[in-house]
């Protein structure tokens, strides 16, 4: 295990669970961070908050210098274009590579990009993590690194999926992508998991893992909401085009009152591909690593207690 770690977006849902993990076990964590001083769950001796940005050569030069390993948790997930994109995922990543490489000894670089990776015509979120990726791939053939795509993400303190998962706890099933999509999940413990066993891998270097919760075959969205609550009395499936409509709603009035949307056509795509299931075969075989949360149990854990979740009726 490294000594010292720099980590980005370290404020972020995933970021923080990282640098939490990490600090816990000894490891010191520089965090780099918009905001500061104080940024709650991020208060522990072993972390250390460094204000900047993907954009501030200064601050990754003070954030990287001297550590053992980069883990870049940062990403841009709101915007319309592809320009609303390329400035954290794809420069960021040129970036710290440069300052990585201008290092006496580079240290290791983890990317955590993106399952949507896979399908680059989809976004202009999409497209931005698989330049990212490609990035890394072209520029960094002297480095050490490991790409991770992770599918959609769950756990305490996330903010996108708690909605859905709280509409359905109260029995209604809001279903944003079509029938017949299946899709992996991964609990945010399971993930940081997976990132350390890569920190503490000797022998990995230039390899792209795809990270699930072991779940075969995926999800569909009817085994999802069965999980959280066996008796829905109201299922609602949002129609494709509806769906596109309202994304076309928001990049219309985003450009109207300046604001970086997240819901958007390509977020639709997005939503509609029907096969988001991840391969983590690779993973599980070169980091000797199993995923120890399954779905119903990382459900009890987001509503805090078993009471909380709606029990299975005989």
């Amino acid at each position: 295990m490294p000594s010292t770690v720099a980590l980005t977006g370290a404020s972020g849902f995933i970021g923080q669970a990282i640098a939490n993990q990490l600090s816990q076990a000894g490891v010191k964590v520089r965090g780099l961070v918009r905001t500061h001083p104080k940024i709650p769950g991020l208060e522990h001796p072993n972390i250390t908050l460094i204000n900047g940005s993907l954009n501030n050569l200064e601050s990754l030069h003070t954030l990287i210098q001297g550590c053992d390993s980069l883990i870049n948790c940062a990403g841009s997930i709101r915007g319309r274009r592809r320009e609303d994109f390329i400035a954290t995922n794809v420069q960021g990543v040129t970036n710290l590579l440069k300052v990585c490489l201008s290092q006496s000894f580079p240290p290791q670089i983890i990317q955590i990009s993106s399952l949507a990776a896979r399908e680059p015509s989809l976004s202009s979120y999409a497209w931005s993590k698989q330049e990212g990726e490609r990035i890394i791939q072209e520029q960094a053939d002297s480095l050490k690194w490991v790409i991770i795509r992770p599918p959609a993400v769950y756990g305490p303190g996330d903010k996108a999926l708690l909605p859905l998962f709280q509409l359905a706890k109260k029995g209604i099933a809001l279903q944003l992508g079509p029938h017949e999509g299946k899709f992996s999940l991964i609990h945010v413990s399971d993930l940081t998991d997976v990132i350390v066993r890569c920190l503490e891998a000797d022998t990995i270097r230039s390899t792209i893992f795809e990270v699930d919760d072991g779940f075969p075959n995926g999800y569909s969205w009817e085994s999802v909401f069965h999980v959280l609550n066996p008796h829905i009395k109201g299922h609602l499936r949002i129609p494709p085009k509806l769906l596109w409509l309202a994304g076309k709603s928001n990049e219309i009035l985003s450009q109207l009152f300046r604001y970086s949307p997240l819901f958007t056509t390509g977020k639709v795509a997005e939503l509609c591909h029907t096969n988001w299931v991840c391969d983590s075969l690779e993973a599980r075989k070169q980091l000797e690593w199993v995923p120890q949360i399954p779905l119903a149990e990382g459900l009890r854990h987001l509503f805090a207690s078993d009471n909380l979740m709606i029990s299975k009726k005989n």
